[in-house]
C-alpha cells in the first residue's frame, strides 16, 4: 500500500489485491499475461509491484517496449542477405544485456501490445521450460532466474493455444477498480483546498 500511495495512486483494496496476485504469479512463472483493457490499471499495477521491490532495496529493472511498434526482424535480429552480416534485434539486444547482469534483482521485459503470431511464435522456446531464445544466427539467449517476460495485452484473440499454456495470466475486470479512484487521484493533485472541497461534493452528486 506504501508503494501504491508514493505513486499518487489510491490503495483501493481490489487494486492492492492485483499487485499482491501479479507478485505470486511472478513467483511460479516466468512469462506472465496482465490482460486488460485500456484504463483498467495494466501498467499501474505493474509500476506498483516495481516500486515495491525498489522500498525492498531489491534494485529492480524493467524494460517497456512495444512489439508492434517495429517488424519482426527488426524485434529479434536478421541476417543481411546481401552482406551475410547479422544484425541484432531489439529484444534479443535486450534480452542479452539483462541476462549479463550478474544480481539476483528482478529483471522485467515488458511487452506492451496487442499478440501477433508473427512475433509471439518466437518467443515460444523462451516461455516454456526451455527458457532460451535461439536467434536465426544461430545464438542462444538464456532467461537466467531472475528474468520475467510480462506481456501488457488487451485480449487474447490472436494467441493459440501452445502460447496461452506456457504463461500465467492475471485478468484486470474494470468493474474491480471503477471510476472513483481515477477522480481522486485526480483530486489529489489540485493545489486550492477549496478546489478539492468543491470537486469531492460535486462528484458524490
Amino acid at each position: 500500500k506504501k508503494s501504491v500511495q508514493e505513486l499518487s495512486l489510491q490503495a483501493e483494496d481490489g487494486f492492492v489485491l492485483k499487485v499482491v496476485q501479479l507478485e505470486e504469479l511472478l513467483d511460479v512463472r516466468h512469462s506472465v499475461f496482465v490482460i486488460g483493457g485500456a484504463g483498467t490499471g495494466k501498467t499501474q499495477v505493474l509500476k506498483s509491484l516495481n516500486m515495491t521491490y525498489k522500498n525492498m532495496k531489491r534494485k529492480p529493472m524493467m524494460i517497456d517496449m512495444n512489439p508492434k511498434a517495429v517488424t519482426a526482424n527488426e524485434l529479434f535480429g536478421c541476417i543481411n542477405p546481401a552482406t551475410r552480416e547479422w544484425k541484432d534485434g531489439l529484444f534479443s539486444t535486450t534480452m542479452r544485456d539483462l541476462a549479463n547482469v550478474a544480481n539476483e534483482s528482478p529483471k522485467w521485459i515488458v511487452l506492451d501490445g496487442d499478440i501477433d503470431p508473427m512475433w509471439i511464435e518466437s518467443l515460444n522456446t523462451v516461455m516454456d521450460d526451455n527458457k532460451v531464445l535461439t536467434l536465426a544466427s544461430n545464438e542462444r539467449i538464456p532467461l537466467i532466474p531472475s528474468m520475467r517476460l510480462l506481456f501488457e495485452i488487451g485480449h487474447l484473440k490472436y494467441a493459440n493455444l501452445s502460447t496461452v499454456s506456457r504463461a500465467g495470466i492475471l485478468f484486470i475486470n474494470p468493474a474491480d477498480l471503477g471510476w472513483n479512484p481515477f477522480v481522486q487521484s485526480w483530486i489529489d493533485q489540485r493545489e486550492l483546498q477549496s478546489e478539492k472541497a468543491n470537486l469531492i461534493i460535486l462528484f458524490e452528486r
